[in-house]
This record gives C-alpha cells, sequence and structure tokens, in this order.
C-alpha cells in the first residue's frame, strides 16, 4: 500500500521539490494536473435498498448539486451543468478559500437547514431569489482531486477518508462532511424515512469516482419527485398580470420526448406569474413531444425549463400521480440564473389605493388593458403634439419603422395597450404579425412626423419600439442591458454599472450608447448587424449580464432578489415582441421626464437619468444621436 500523509495547510506547504516526492493521499490517487469542470456521479432511482457489506448509506439532501473548487487557492462553485454559481454561493466560496489545501475538488449538495436540521428545498430557492447567503451549507460527500493528485480511481471508503481529514477545523456553518452509515441498508431507510428525509443514497465502498448515471450509486426516495422538462402550460383565464394554471411535463425516454402528465398544485401566485413570463419567449405552434397528445388548452413551448415535480406514482403508461409542483430548477437552467419576471416589476399601487374596477374604467374595454397604470400621469395632447413636432428629427431615426408597444391614455385611464384597436388615423402604419403561440395580431408603426401626430390622436403616451424593424422583423438591430437600481442604490453605482457594461461590450467586440430612462435607471444600447434571431440575441444578452454579473455582488440578474442596496440587470428587453421604452419618448410620470439618448461623458459627469422632460427634451450638447446607433440610424 503507497503511504498515506496528512494534508498541508498553504502556508506550511513544501518547496516544489519537496511536494515531487509528497506521499500519495490515497491508495489508486494518481499525478495530474488540476482537471476542468468533472461532469458528476449521478445516482440511479431503485424502489429497494441494497444489501450487504459492499454499500455504504448517506442522506439524500434536498438542495442543489454542486462542485466546489480551489484552483491556486481560488474558490468557485459550478452547479451540476458546470455554470458559475460562485457569487451566489458567496458565503461558501469564502469558506472554502479557507480550507488547508491550494487545489481541490468537491462533490456535495447545497442546502438551506430547516429548524430541525433537515435540508429545505423551498427554502433555499427562496434564499436564492432574494440573494440571501447566510444560511447556505454544502454539504461535501466526495473529493476528486487534491494538491496534484486525482483521486477519482481510488475507493470511495479512501476518498471519504480524505475528504474529512481535509474538512476537519472548516467552518461548520458553511462546510460540513456528510456521514455515512455501514448499518443494514432497509433499517437505515426506514429511519430516514421516519425523520421525514427526502431518501438516501446507497453506493458501492470500493468503487471509482465515475461522470454520469451509474449503478455503483443508487438512490432510493422516501418521497417520490424528479425533475422534468415544461412542454405546455395553461393561461388562467383574464389574469392579469398573466399567470399559468397548471403546466403539463415530459419526460425522455429512450431519446423521445413523452407526455408525463399535468402539475397543477404547489404553485404560489408569484411563481404562476414567473414561469408565464419565463416561458413567454419559447411559445411554439405545435407540441415538441415525439409521441403527441391532445390537450385543446395548451399553449405549447420549447423543453427549456426543467422543475422539480413531487408525485405519489407513476401509472404503467409513465404519467405521474398527483403531481406536485416543487419548484423551478435553476441550477440545470442555461446559466443558471433565475429569469427575471417582468410581471413582478410592474407599478403597483401605493397606499391603500386599489385598481380601478372594469366599472371605473370610463369606458375603456377590459380586453385593451395589458397592464394598468393607477400612479401614472400624462401630458395633454396639444403638449404632446407641440412635443412630438420639436423633436421628430431627433427621435424619427431610433423610432421609425419599428413595430411600437403603446402606453395609452384614454378618458383619464393610463395603461399598456393589448388586443382591439381603435379606428387609426391613414398617417399610422399597420403590421399584421404572426403571433408566437398561434394567430395573427396587428401592430402599429410610423415613419414620419405626422405618424407621431397621428399616434397621440389615439392616445399615445409612450412609445416602447421592438429592436428590429418592419422590413426584417425576426433579426434584432440592438441588444438592450436596462441597469434597473433597487432602493437604497444611488447614482454613484448607476454610472459604475453603465461604465462597466460598456468595457464588457468592447470586450465582446461591440460599441454601445447610453440612454437616460427618465425613471431612475440607464439602458446601455449596443448596434448590432441584423443576423441573428431574437431568442439567440436574447441568449447573448444573458451571458453578457451574468458575465456582469458575477463580477460583483451588488449586482444580480434575478427580479425575486432582495434588491435592496442591489442593481439588476435586466437583459429581458430583448426577445420578440419584448420592448424598452423608445428613445425621446415621454414618460407617463410626475415632471414628464424623457427616455434621452445621452453622452458617455454625460455618464461620466454623473448625468441623472431623469434630468430631461418634456420641455427640456435634449442637451444643449450634440446629443448621443451622433453615437454609434445614431450614425447607423442616418444611414437608413
Amino acid at each position: 500500500m503507497p503511504p498515506q500523509g496528512p494534508i498541508a495547510h498553504p502556508r506550511d506547504r513544501p518547496s516544489a521539490r519537496a511536494r515531487a516526492a509528497a506521499p500519495v493521499p490515497a491508495p489508486g490517487a494518481v499525478r495530474a494536473s488540476f482537471p476542468g469542470f468533472v461532469e458528476p456521479c449521478l445516482a440511479t432511482l431503485r424502489a429497494r435498498v441494497p444489501e450487504g457489506g459492499a454499500w455504504i448509506h448517506e442522506v439524500k439532501f434536498d438542495g442543489y448539486r454542486a462542485q466546489a473548487r480551489l484552483a491556486n487557492g481560488k474558490p468557485s462553485i459550478l452547479t451540476r451543468r458546470g455554470y458559475d454559481w460562485t457569487p451566489r454561493f458567496a458565503s461558501i466560496a469564502r469558506a472554502l478559500s479557507e480550507l488547508p489545501a491550494r487545489e481541490a475538488v468537491l462533490d456535495g449538495e447545497v442546502v438551506v437547514l430547516d429548524s430541525g436540521g433537515l435540508s429545505d428545498y423551498h427554502r433555499l430557492q427562496e434564499d436564492l431569489g432574494r440573494g440571501r447567503t447566510d444560511r447556505l451549507v454544502f454539504y461535501a460527500f466526495d473529493l476528486l482531486y487534491v494538491d496534484g493528485f486525482d483521486l477519482r480511481n481510488a475507493a470511495l471508503t479512501e476518498r471519504k477518508r480524505v475528504l474529512a481529514e481535509l474538512l476537519r477545523g472548516a467552518d461548520a456553518a458553511r462546510l460540513r462532511f456528510s456521514e455515512h452509515l455501514e448499518a443494514e441498508g432497509a433499517a437505515v431507510f426506514e429511519q430516514a424515512c421516519a425523520m421525514r428525509l427526502e431518501g438516501i443514497v446507497s453506493k458501492e465502498r470500493g468503487a471509482p469516482y465515475r461522470s454520469g448515471r451509474q449503478k455503483t450509486w443508487l438512490k432510493i426516495k422516501c418521497t417520490k419527485s424528479d425533475t422534468f422538462p415544461v412542454v405546455a402550460f395553461v393561461e388562467k383565464l383574464g389574469a392579469k398580470p398573466r399567470r399559468i394554471a397548471s403546466l403539463y411535463v415530459g419526460r425522455y425516454e429512450d431519446g423521445a420526448l413523452r407526455y408525463a402528465g399535468k402539475v397543477q398544485s404547489g404553485f404560489t401566485e408569484a411563481v404562476q406569474r414567473e414561469i408565464r413570463e419565463r416561458l413567454d419567449p419559447f411559445v411554439r405552434a405545435k407540441s415538441a413531444l415525439d409521441v403527441p397528445v391532445k390537450k385543446p388548452k395548451a399553449t405549447w413551448v420549447e423543453p427549456v425549463l426543467p422543475i422539480e415535480v413531487r408525485f405519489s406514482s407513476v401509472t404503467s403508461d409513465g404519467l405521474l400521480r398527483e403531481a406536485v409542483f416543487k419548484g423551478i430548477r435553476d441550477d440545470l437552467v442555461e446559466l443558471a440564473e433565475p429569469w427575471p419576471a417582468p410581471a413582478l416589476r410592474t407599478a403597483v399601487v401605493r397606499g391603500a389605493r386599489k385598481p380601478p374596477s372594469a366599472a371605473a374604467l370610463h369606458g375603456v374595454p377590459k380586453e385593451n388593458i395589458l397592464q394598468l397604470l393607477p400612479d401614472a400621469v400624462a401630458p395633454s395632447k396639444d403638449e404632446l403634439a407641440a412635443y412630438w413636432t420639436k423633436v421628430a428629427d431627433r427621435a424619427l431615426p431610433y423610432l421609425a419603422g419599428r413595430p411600437l408597444k403603446l402606453v395609452r391614455r384614454v378618458h383619464g385611464t393610463i395603461f399598456y395597450h393589448m388586443g382591439p384597436l381603435p379606428p387609426i388615423p391613414a398617417s399610422v402604419r399597420r403590421l399584421k404579425i404572426e403571433k408566437r403561440e398561434g394567430g395573427e395580431g396587428t401592430r402599429l408603426w410610423v415613419e414620419d412626423l405626422e405618424g407621431l401626430l397621428g399616434l397621440v390622436d389615439i392616445g399615445v403616451v409612450e412609445v416602447h419600439p421592438w429592436n428590429s424593424t418592419v422590413d426584417d422583423l425576426e433579426h434584432p438591430d440592438v441588444l438592450v442591458f436596462d441597469l434597473d437600481p433597487g432602493e437604497g442604490v444611488g447614482l454613484t453605482l448607476v454610472v459604475e454599472s453603465a461604465l462597466a457594461m460598456r468595457e464588457l461590450l468592447l470586450e465582446e467586440g461591440l460599441e454601445s450608447w447610453p440612454k437616460l430612462t427618465g425613471g431612475n435607471g440607464v439602458h446601455v444600447m449596443a448596434p448590432i448587424e441584423p443576423g441573428i434571431g431574437h431568442d439567440a440575441a436574447r441568449r447573448r444578452c444573458r451571458a453578457i449580464a451574468a458575465k456582469l454579473a458575477s463580477r460583483d455582488r451588488r449586482y444580480t440578474l434575478s427580479s425575486r432578489a432582495a434588491r435592496a442596496g442591489r442593481l439588476f440587470i435586466d437583459y429581458l428587453r430583448n426577445g420578440r415582441g419584448t420592448t424598452a421604452v423608445g428613445t425621446y419618448s415621454p414618460r407617463a410620470r410626475p415632471g414628464f421626464p424623457i427616455a434621452a439618448p445621452a453622452t458617455w461623458k454625460q455618464i461620466e459627469d454623473g448625468i441623472r437619468p431623469d434630468a430631461f422632460t418634456l420641455e427640456r427634451p435634449f442637451s444643449p450638447r450634440r446629443d448621443a444621436a451622433a453615437s454609434v446607433s445614431g450614425a447607423r440610424a442616418r444611414r437608413r
């Protein structure tokens, strides 16, 4: 048997020459360079616990699988799919950096414990959504690499022995060793279920570590749950904002996607709204299932959103019984960030005021109201007409030829418009579009001052253009990053964030220009040559936003997170039919601010996002229309 030795703390570590002769940490370990992401070993689901002395048994945690890594002393935490969640697991990363190793790869589970010491999946999701890290715990159950040695060919019990030694003295509030039992498997399982644990994982004690689904690791669950892709949703009729009533899920069998059943309980209203918004970009006309099923109420979607579902049993034809929603598996979603739900960011009624009832809307049909803006105020039609006449030459390069989402005021009610249109002046153009969910819709667009004045005639206050033009509807020509400060975030962080985004975009080969929103934040606009579709543009924006968020804990990509003191990088302004307020559009807010273009010098000087108003709509200095976007717009 090769000699074994303790793991040295970095400050006690010997010289390179001495390390060359360092003892092997475990039988079967081999010298190797530090590995990249290691695909995790996945347990196979079984109904019965294996018996015999060849197996050890561990608690099955109800959390997120994670790979904790130390590379030259720098910690990182990766999800099961290899996405970097270090900023979200920052408290664990800090504890990891204190381990007595320079390089290490640990396999384990991130959990939040309830008052009884049991892992609680719902509390974990709640904490991650709020950006809370003080209750996160990493239970380590395997060690794959340590200080120059790859341990994956060593026996499991040997890997765990070295792991226990490595974790001795670690911050137990953040890093814990996952103990195992060598007792009779059935008795261990019975006790786990009596303690209301999720189940156990039984592992062959002498087996090496192998990536992918393995039969040397078996999971036996007390309560049945698994991960399923959403294939369709049923919308809650008449709900404002939109939300789902239930979900249809699929399962993969022999490479085919088959129907697995309906999930219609376990949702909070906030989650129902979030799921509806998250699925909206992925609506498709037909089912993605390889074996079609008839579901007349279904809105079909691409199977991109995985959810955890608890169920009582599975029928002979593979359908879930008593399926209950447990949570979204954000750790399995590309880039592993919860997607912000725009529905949760809408205007709220302050104080005790309530939204007007349908009877109080002065004749505005309910089917025309996508979202009420009860606190909004708007200029008169005469003021708006005078304003557009003054700024049309500057505004049209940004607004002309683009489908528009509209904020209208009708009989004193201000709302985002949807559905049937009123009589439209001839100066305003119409565009028939195919909706994602099927069917045809109409969008308005303008090409000149007369068109802008025509919008005023039908009560339009704000215009929100698509990121593409009517000539090339499916290919955006600009990316939009909405830097939205939370409560307590001052102008300084907004400025720093805009400048940091500019530098990051330059690294990505993109020039950009800033737009003041007329509210509290700034839009960073990055023109691109049309060529990619809206979904690809949104994915690229998400990747860029995630890269910036990973550099500073004050940033978040989740509108669900605790926003106080943090800045939300909203990349969902990108997508087919998704919009941001138009350049030079008035805002339906007190003082009538303008969403005005700015220069980077003005941003550096700390210009306020609501600096320009209906009366003073642009800077005396040359405005940003001469920037990258403006120059391109003028060439059209």
